[in-house]
């Protein structure tokens, strides 16, 4: 049988006259459910009158019955020299499940002193899972994840209430408003979105339009322009949003020209913004990392006297970094792909069909039905780009956040290493300080400048008349140097960019009252039972956390929400087995590093879906191309990371990260191949898959490419007109 120890009062007090005075006690419980047919520990915590006392020998006993049915009687023979209980403890297993009616009864020496009442719901373990599976299914067929996980959290709060109507008011009054109004997380939806109007300062100020420029002049052939994207990518840490939105909105006209693909291009730019942004403790993910990480060590603290792990969040968030093998290969497997100019599956046949004819209109999978949402917070016309309005926010970002997170950790004592400042930071007020700083020396660096015919100009006297946008000045106006950035504008801007993420703050919260009903209804408990008593070895956490992350983030698209599901399912149990930090870190990692992989795989997640209007190309197109990549990427993730750290105690870190390097440099060498092939051959993959099942557009695109790339005059391969060279299908793409 399996046991739970509940432990919270749930506060209805029946208070009666005792032997010698008056005593109170009260049924509690930890949780607000209760799983029928395991054993269940409930306590009773009686506070006893000072007048009561007893003799050597008298019996303390008490019952806990349900509907004149006692479930547990017990009791104990006093001594002299003992001190009446405060808690008393009884096992008691409830086999029926729906609203249940718990009394107590203590009784000293026959008499009862004190009785108490509670009400909770019960039901079968099994039953848990029906929010998740809700959430995940909703989220599956209607694509739509604001209602998937506000029906879920709706349908565990019926759970815990046993009542729609008590359901619906403490959705919003326990769990949205509980989730919005707690401190920690209004520091994180703070922090997100003072960054989201720096972002929007930068772009205003013709910030990333100087990136672009930067990067457009390194980018001459197809190999620099896809490395020029990617470092892109690189630079723009702080937020993956921005980082799809930007890097793929200016690089998609400079790769265009270089007949770069537009599902290669997607796939670039979708699979570095969120691997980067959840690795660098820097950006907009951080502080909801640390946060979720936060909340269940404090749990587990309070369930032990002495902590393994560190008990601060961003200290295990950056130990957990080195073990998030997903995003490190990643990282590491999109400059090899570039370097070696090789790829395979559908991502070779999408490069060879604008490669093979030099096309310029970027191939079939182009799509330009949203490119209206592209649209954001420009810099006008006649705005200068230079790429010192990037750099100088980007600077200042790390100084203030790295400066203030060692402040913050400073006890005063003298002797404190900066690593040792690091551990004891406040790393919310370091990323809300930080960042709003940034903004307001970002915002007077910009207003300070002046512009004239598109250039950096020194102001007049009367340009200064224009300083506050109370008299704006027209586009073509060009006869005195106005203001980079007006008052007014720098205000409307930073405000333009908080709007761009409120949906995601929407989500956020979601996400967090996602977490609290998972460990109202008991999913929690019950994945706490899975992994501790099915034999389960405490070695295979780390690959277990990171495929059902992946599935979850699969599902629901959303790798946030995945993370709001599974730290709570998750953190404690491997806590609990592991009984070793190395693992505890791993599994930490592997949640957020599934959830990443999730994101990467799943057509309706939110940087698919951005990525692929970003780089206007065809969604379907951009998930086809980009998932065997996802997914070779994942298995050396689990075979050379997860699985050997788990099961090998003195297997290395930094030796998984070095195999991993390696087993990518070969497999990107011998499973993939040279998109300028004299052969014209595929990988060995899709030529298997052409001999099982014929495809009459890859064989010409075979030949075609054999064909251009094996005779020194090429005209005849163009003189194909580029809407009739291939006459390829989806299911051809797709494989």
């Amino acid at each position: 049988m399996r046991k739970f120890c509940l432990t919270v009062l749930l506060g209805l007090h029946l208070i009666t006259h005792g032997v010698n005075g008056e005593s109170s006690s009260s049924v509690s419980i930890d949780f607000k459910t209760i799983f029928t047919g395991e054993d269940t520990n409930i306590n009773i915590e009686v506070k006893w009158d000072s007048n009561t006392t007893f003799a050597e020998g008298d019996v303390l006993s008490w019952t806990i019955s349900n509907d004149d049915s006692v479930l547990s009687s017990d009791e104990m023979t006093l001594e002299s020299d003992m001190e009446l209980p405060s808690k008393l403890t009884s096992t008691i297993v409830v086999k029926k499940g729906g609203c249940t009616k718990l009394s107590s009864a203590v009784s000293l020496s026959e008499t009862i002193v004190t009785t108490a009442e509670a009400e909770y719901q019960a039901y079968g373990a099994g039953a848990s899972l029906v929010p998740l599976i809700i959430i995940v299914l909703l989220a599956m067929f209607t694509g739509i994840i604001e209602l998937s996980l506000g029906a879920g959290i709706f349908v565990g709060a019926c759970m815990v209430s046993g009542s729609v109507k008590t359901g619906f008011t403490s959705t919003l009054d326990t769990y949205l408003i509980g989730s919005a109004a707690d401190e920690y997380h209004v520091w994180v939806c703070m922090f997100s979105f003072f960054l989201a109007g720096l972002v929007a300062l930068i772009e205003k100020s013709g910030g990333f339009k100087g990136l672009a420029s930067a990067l457009s002049r390194v980018a001459k052939t197809p190999r620099s322009g896809q490395a020029a994207a990617f470092f892109g990518g690189l630079i723009i840490f702080f937020d993956d949003y921005a980082n799809c939105l930007i890097v793929g909105g200016t690089m998609t006209p400079i790769l265009d020209a270089l007949s770069v693909s537009r599902e290669k291009l997607a796939f670039i730019i979708d699979a570095t913004a969120a691997p980067i942004a959840s690795l660098v403790p820097l950006s907009s993910w951080i502080g909801y990392e640390i946060g979720l990480i936060q909340d269940e060590i404090d749990k587990i603290s309070e369930t032990t006297d002495e902590l393994y792990i560190s008990d601060s969040g961003l200290v295990v968030f950056t130990r957990s970094i080195s073990y998030r093998y997903y995003s490190i290969f990643m990282i590491m497997f999109i400059p090899i792909l570039i370097f070696f100019k090789r790829d395979f599956g559908p991502m070779l046949v999408a490069e060879r069909k604008v490669v093979a004819y030099d096309r310029k209109d970027v191939g079939d999978g182009i799509f330009v039905g949203m490119k209206n949402l592209k649209g954001g917070n420009p810099p006008s016309d006649n705005t200068p780009g230079h790429i010192i309005n990037f750099i100088f926010p980007l600077f200042f970002l790390i100084f203030f956040v790295v400066y203030i997170l060692a402040d913050s950790g400073d006890d005063g004592s003298g002797s404190q290493s900066f690593f040792d400042k690091i551990q004891g930071s406040d790393s919310y007020v370091a990323l809300l300080y930080g960042t709003m700083a940034t903004a307001l020396l970002s915002f007077l660096f910009y207003t300070i400048q002046f512009k004239k015919g598109g250039e950096h100009a020194l102001p007049k006297l009367k340009s200064l008349t224009k300083f506050c946008g109370l008299h704006p000045t027209p586009e073509t106006e060009d006869s005195v140097p106005v203001p980079l950035m007006t008052v007014k504008e720098g205000i409307d801007s930073f405000i333009t960019g908080q709007v761009k993420i409120f949906p995601a703050i929407i989500v956020l919260i979601l996400a967090w009252a996602v977490g609290a009903i998972m460990g109202d209804v008991g999913t929690d408990r019950l994945f706490q039972n899975w992994i501790l008593n099915s034999g389960m070895h405490a070695g295979s956490l780390p690959t277990l956390a990171f495929l059902i992350s992946m599935l979850i983030a699969l599902a629901t698209g959303t790798s946030w929400g995945t993370m709001a599901i599974m730290f709570p399912l998750i953190t404690g149990p491997t806590y609990i087995a592991a009984n070793d930090e190395r693992i505890f870190y791993a599994t930490i990692s592997s949640i957020l590093a599934g959830a990443v992989l999730g994101d990467h795989v799943s057509p309706i997640s939110d940087t698919t879906v951005l990525s692929s209007l970003a780089c206007e190309c065809n969604l379907l197109a951009h998930v086809t191309t980009q998932i065997p990549y996802a997914m070779v990427i994942a298995l050396w993730s689990i075979l050379f990371g997860t699985l050997p750290i788990g099961f090998a105690p003195k297997y290395p870190n930094w030796l998984a990260i070095i195999l991993g390097l390696i087993v990518i440099v070969l497999t990107v060498i011998y499973l993939g191949v040279p998109v300028e092939s004299e052969s014209g051959n595929f990988d060995v993959i899709t030529e298997m898959y052409m001999k099982i099942r014929k495809c009459p557009g890859l064989e010409k695109l075979k030949h075609d490419v054999a064909h251009k790339f094996t005779k020194s005059d090429v005209e005849s391969a163009q003189e194909v007109p580029q809407e009739k060279c291939i006459e390829t299908n989806d299911d051809d793409i797709a494989q």
